[in-house]
């Protein structure tokens, strides 16, 4: 009689034995498609084989033979599910507990009435005399790229949207830290063409490469049961926070911090552009900062940084990705309204149409935002709504908010918050702006005789643009609205934890 399971760790992987109580072998042909680790020493570990339906227990006639005291003669089986989500393919276990004892999976036994899908990792104990650790084996004959969970430990939350969650995942091979964004589950399906689109499109993001995005490392499809799937996105990990934080934090950035800044995101943003990819959600929480800390005064700063920054690099997130899982759902700001989406998105129109242009919108809502630190559309401004606000490019540049800006910024600001898209500034003509060159004359030089700009008729206008608040309008920061945010919560000290948001 043997003490363990009655299988042995040598294993052919075309060759599955069953082994009874005797431990004699019965050869069947199995692929083996997964592993139960065990968890005590003396207990040797067991390959389960690719079958429709696996059984264990203390029976010799079981797939698999457990010869323990507390372990049912049929203890529970193991059902082989296939998850199909466009051209990837996976298999997973499903198990369904028939013991007197339990069947324990992280600690929680197993319904009769609920069986349990099982993931790689998993703790699984069969009553209390034998615990294995499940691990699926990655095979390049079944198209599948291996389970997140053999790859990656999960950390704390960092944080939560719409339609995904953040988390810290450590990669256990290398030890990096990494981020890993969680998306809410999805339909799994045979023959669905959006994921085979998904699938075509997460593959193009891990071909990007540029200093400011965010760079994708892997993507894995994990099943939550036999209906529905999650995606683990495992991203770079970018230390200095959304450019959003910054801007809570100092109230409004200052015009030349303002220009580094965005220098970089219309670089990466460009990139985008010429792989065809439109961001379609640029905002301030979608804008990273991987901030190199300066150790000394006699550092040379790369840029108009704080006193205490060495370096800031900017890095795009977030881009298409709630086109690439289904979601169609429009970006919500922190007041609940789309105060960055171009008016072509809101336009009222089944067949809706849109492109590259609607990045360059909300680029001009970002800039706006950043050099005075409030919207230049929101329900505060009305009459009219926000919508209209929008959808008539209905702005203004608020005395004295907008006093010491220069006038170049104004006028770049207004030719990227022009309504329709053709009429827009193109992302050629932006970066060529006289506010990213220099001087008047410096712009003048410098920029194709296709582009000259009458730098008088643009000073006049910028000029004439600046207008006073009116009494009845109240004017809501970024600060403000997350103070409120916060207050609503219930944290009394507000400005305390917008300054430890920051810092984290």
């Amino acid at each position: 009689m043997l003490n363990g399971a009655s299988l042995k760790r040598k294993r052919s992987l075309t060759e599955n034995f069953n082994i009874s109580a005797h431990g004699k072998r019965k050869p069947q042909s199995a692929q083996i498609i997964a592993k139960l680790a065990s968890l005590k020493p003396d207990t040797p570990h067991i390959d389960v084989p690719q079958k429709e339906t696996v059984l264990i227990g203390r029976s010799s006639s079981c797939d698999i033979t457990l010869n323990f005291p507390d372990v049912s003669t049929k203890h529970c089986v193991l059902e082989l599910k296939t998850i199909r989500s466009g051209e990837t393919s996976r298999f997973y276990f499903v198990l369904h507990d028939n013991s007197s004892n339990g069947t324990y999976v992280n600690g929680e036994r197993v319904s009769k009435e609920k069986p349990r899908f099982l993931k790689s990792g998993d703790n699984v104990a069969f009553a209390a005399s034998c615990s294995y650790v499940l691990k699926y084996i990655d095979d390049e004959e079944f198209n599948s790229p291996g389970s997140f969970f053999d790859k990656y430990l999960v950390g704390k939350l960092l944080g939560s949207g719409h339609y995904a969650q953040v988390k810290e995942a450590q990669n256990k091979t290398t030890g990096e830290i990494c981020a890993v964004k969680i998306f809410h589950p999805r339909k799994s399906s045979d023959n669905d063409e959006t994921n085979k689109q998904m699938n075509q499109e997460m593959n193009l993001l891990m071909s990007i490469n540029h200093p400011n995005i965010v760079k994708f490392y892997h993507t894995f499809i994990e099943p939550m049961n036999e209906h529905s799937v999650t995606t683990y996105l495992v991203l770079e990990k970018v230390n200095g926070g959304e450019l959003f934080n910054r801007v809570v934090k100092k109230g409004k950035l200052r015009e030349d911090e303002s220009k580094n800044l965005f220098k970089q995101l219309l670089s990466g943003l460009n990139y985008l552009h010429s792989n065809e990819i439109v961001h379609r959600d640029i905002k301030p929480e979608n804008i990273l900062l991987d901030i190199t800390p300066r150790k000394s005064h006699r550092e040379i700063q790369t840029g108009p940084w704080d006193e205490d920054e060495l370096n800031i690099v900017v890095k795009i997130a977030d881009f298409g990705l709630a086109k690439f899982i289904g979601d169609m759902r429009f970006t919500n700001t922190l007041c609940g309204t789309p105060a960055y989406v171009a008016p072509e998105i809101l336009t009222s129109n089944t067949t809706r149409r849109y492109n590259k242009q609607v990045d360059l919108w909300s680029t001009g809502v970002l800039l706006y935002v950043c050099l005075c630190g409030f919207p230049p559309f929101s329900e505060e401004l009305s009459p009219p709504s926000m919508r209209e606000q929008i959808l008539r490019g209905r702005f203004a540049f608020f005395s004295p908010y907008w006093d010491t800006i220069h006038d170049d910024a104004l006028d770049l600001i207004s030719k990227l918050l022009i309504v329709n898209p053709s009429d827009r500034i193109t992302m050629e003509q932006t970066l060529r702006h006289p506010w990213f060159i220099g001087t008047a004359e410096d712009a003048a030089s410098s920029v194709p005789e296709s582009d000259k700009y009458d730098f008088q008729e643009m000073y006049a206008r910028a000029h004439s643009v600046r207008v006073p608040v009116r009494q009845d309008t109240n004017i809501t920061s970024l600060r403000d609205q997350a103070q409120s945010s916060l207050a609503i919560s219930g944290n009394m000290d507000v400005d305390n934890d917008i300054d430890q948001e920051y810092a984290s």
